[in-house]
């Protein structure tokens, strides 16, 4: 990230410009500044466009200039339709001349190679030396749908409507294919492509203030490089009441060198864009279908429900099965309905019906389509639903006759709609949508496509929350007096014994223990300790103890103590001989109870986190674990619990007993606190197993490293 953030007017003239140099401005059909000198014409922009050309006295019958220092006044923004190697010294010009922002359209970049990385470093700077906003370079453009300043280097088609949407995309591709999806209207299209010197959170933060047009802005995102500056951005989007989706590529290792070839940038690990995302409240979709019925959801759907609770209802048993199935897989809940609620609907239907959620209306619906308006009210009269979803196909292949079938049960969803005090959605099972005889009804209903991308749509909407401001203190970082603090700063590793006390010295309960460098002292420290004892190998080169032969468990006397020292000795040292073997750690063996692990971890650019999740020696086969960015309260420790199977371990499975998930949580917070004090020095974390008792918890095992110095 540059540091640069552009100033409110810079992001005005890039965003609503009034005037337009394109420089470069050819009539060259398959020239980029051809598409933007065309686009602006055919989509009516009012304000000045000025083309730039070295020789040219018109273009496309617009008098042309040879340089920008022929202008009485500056122009809003320059729209750079060259090469990358000519780019620099239009954009210095630009610069000089007073104009406050510029589209750069060439590739050539830091997506390319060192060269094209130092040329993006040169652009930035310019930007910086003259407070200028610039989408790209290696990208699309913008196009601002409601003053027409169609900044856009590919063909715009005329069927995009005006609307609230304000599709915001670091891919063009993807913004070209989101655009064009016919399912909602928009306000803004931005492809900001490589987002050198202004990038989302700048975008954001305009639209977020753009109160005539946007209302739910969807972004398609490759990188978050300022975390700051993004959440700062979608703090004042919550405040200004706009939904923000976002569709994030590169969450596989092969997704992730596509983005990094397009943009020279490179993901995170998923788990900490999840994390950022939640925190910041950010609606994250898992594909464009998403991407679409969310966007459609959020633009139609008047408020937020209340209850999560959800009511199906169709006119099919088995149409409205296939919809329970989905909506249990996406975790939505169909509540149990209230005596009075089912009392009501027996009144209402057939004696055959079963009035259960979901609801199957039976086909007396198409006969009287005012027995489906009254089942919708009574649904909403139960306390436990806050959205009716309203399951009913009405294929686009049907004939004209046969989509005026389900005319009655449309007609009676716009009904209930106007007046309704529970949202209701009416939903396609087919991602082809409904037959125009059946939609042309649905006016001001919200209207899905797709059993799954629709359920899911609904899902991410009812959870969604406002950005998360922490209430958490912060915790200072240790001064540089702290022994700790020169100890981690030489980037060497710490042994299992040595990352323990450092734990313990910051509230973590750990094992008692002792370092023995002979049998002797062996014996003696497993004495002093009480047995039964175990034995580890002390070296900061072997992580895997195990592995070595480096462990012995349920020592019960000195003469096994003796025995053990010198076999795991010998053991390491076959194992790894030229490892550092600095004795035998004599430790107390703690007992039986549920083996947790919690650890912490760096993903950049989001610093470090930490993750709980089922402990011991099969914790990679078990692959539970949830993940959060720091810091982690109370809260934020429970809920972490509660997304892994530890939440059933604590609580005793199968007879076991209850385990102490109290001090599991003060044990999260602890390492979230320790990682305020520590963590600018330190890679990773790894506590595994902290066991967790009927009372108490303990750390068996740790490791500690530290950042390369």
């Amino acid at each position: 990230m540059t540091g640069l953030a552009a100033s409110h007017e810079a992001m005005r003239a890039l965003m609503a410009p009034r005037s337009v140099a394109v420089i470069g401005a050819t009539e060259r059909t398959d020239a980029s500044s051809s598409y933007v000198m065309r686009n602006l014409k055919a989509f009516g922009f009012s304000g000045a466009i000025i083309p730039v050309h070295p020789k040219a006295e018109t273009v496309f019958g617009i008098p042309a200039i040879p340089s920008l220092d022929r202008l009485d006044a500056p122009a809003d923004v320059a729209v750079i339709g060259i090469g990358a190697a000519h780019v620099l010294g239009s954009l210095e010009e630009a610069g000089k001349a007073g104009v406050r922002a510029a589209v750069v359209l060439a590739s050539g970049f830091a997506e390319t190679d060192e060269e094209g990385r130092a040329r993006q470093q040169a652009l930035v700077e310019i930007a910086r030396k003259y407070g200028m906003a610039i989408c790209g370079p290696n990208c699309l453009g913008l196009f601002n749908l409601q003053s027409g300043a169609a900044l856009y280097s590919s063909t715009l088609s005329p069927n995009l409507r005006k609307g609230e949407l304000a599709i915001l995309s670091h891919s063009g591709a993807s913004a070209i294919a989101l655009a064009n999806s016919g399912r909602f209207g928009l306000s803004h299209i931005i492809s900001s492509g490589n987002s050198a010197a202004t990038d989302l959170p700048d975008y954001l933060a305009y639209l977020a203030d753009d109160e005539a047009t946007t209302r739910v802005v969807g972004l398609v995102v490759e990188a978050i490089r300022d975390p700051a500056a993004f959440a700062a951005a979608m703090q004042a989007a919550h405040a200004a009441g706009k939904k923000v989706i976002a569709l994030r590529a590169g969450k596989s290792s092969k997704g992730a060198e596509a983005a990094a070839a397009h943009t020279g940038s490179l993901a995170a690990a998923n788990e900490a864009y999840e994390a950022f995302f939640r925190r910041t409240g950010v609606i994250e979709v898992a594909d464009m279908d998403e991407f679409v019925e969310t966007a459609a959801l959020c633009l139609t759907l008047k408020a937020r429900p209340a209850p999560k609770g959800v009511a199906v209802v169709g006119v099919s048993g088995g149409g409205v099965a296939h919809v329970s199935d989905i909506a249990e897989q996406v975790d939505i809940d169909l509540p149990e309905f209230s005596q009075l609620t089912i009392a009501r609907l027996k009144a209402m239907l057939p004696s055959f019906a079963t009035p259960q959620n979901p609801v199957d209306t039976t086909g007396v619906v198409f006969a009287d389509g005012g027995v489906y308006r009254s089942v919708l009210e009574i649904l909403a009269q139960d306390a436990s639903v806050g959205l009716i979803v309203a399951t009913q196909d009405a294929p686009v292949g049907l004939d004209a006759g046969g989509a005026a079938e389900y005319a009655g049960i449309a007609d009676a969803v716009a009904a209930y709609a106007k007046d309704a005090t529970v949202p209701v959605i009416f939903m396609s099972n087919l991602s082809s949508g409904h037959h125009p005889v059946v939609r042309d009804r649905l006016a001001g209903v919200p209207v899905l496509n797709g059993t799954r991308a629709a359920l899911h749509a609904v899902r991410r909407v009812l959870d969604a929350t406002g950005a998360s401001s922490s209430d958490v203190p912060a915790i200072e970082a240790a001064g540089e007096d702290d022994p700790w603090i020169k100890r981690l700063a030489t980037g060497k590793k710490l042994t299992e014994r040595e990352a323990k006390q450092l734990l313990a010295e910051n509230g973590l309960r750990v094992t008692r223990e002792r370092l023995a460098t002979t049998a002797q002292e062996a014996s003696e420290a497993a004495e002093a300790i009480g047995f039964p004892v175990a034995l580890k190998i002390e070296s900061p080169d072997i992580a895997h103890k195990t592995e070595a032969g480096g462990v012995r468990l349920g020592i019960a006397n000195a003469a096994e103590a003796v025995e053990a020292f010198a076999a795991i000795m010998r053991n390491a040292g076959a194992y790894a001989p030229d490892a550092d073997l600095r004795g035998v750690v004599v430790q107390e063996m703690a007992g039986r109870g549920v083996e947790a692990l919690v650890g912490l971890i760096r993903h950049e650019p989001f610093g470090p986190g930490i993750v709980v999740g089922v402990g011991g020696v099969l914790v990679e086969l078990v692959n539970d674990a949830a993940f959060d960015l720091l810091p982690i309260d109370r809260e934020s420790a429970e809920a972490m619990i509660d997304r892994t199977r530890l939440d059933a371990l604590l609580k005793g499975y199968r007879g076991a007993p209850r385990a102490d998930r109290q001090a599991l949580v003060e044990t999260i917070v602890a390492l979230s606190n320790f990682a305020g004090r520590y963590g600018h020095l330190i890679e990773a974390v790894d506590v595994n197993p902290v066991v967790v008792f009927e009372k108490g918890v303990c750390v068996l095992d740790a490791l500690v490293i530290p950042r390369a110095e």
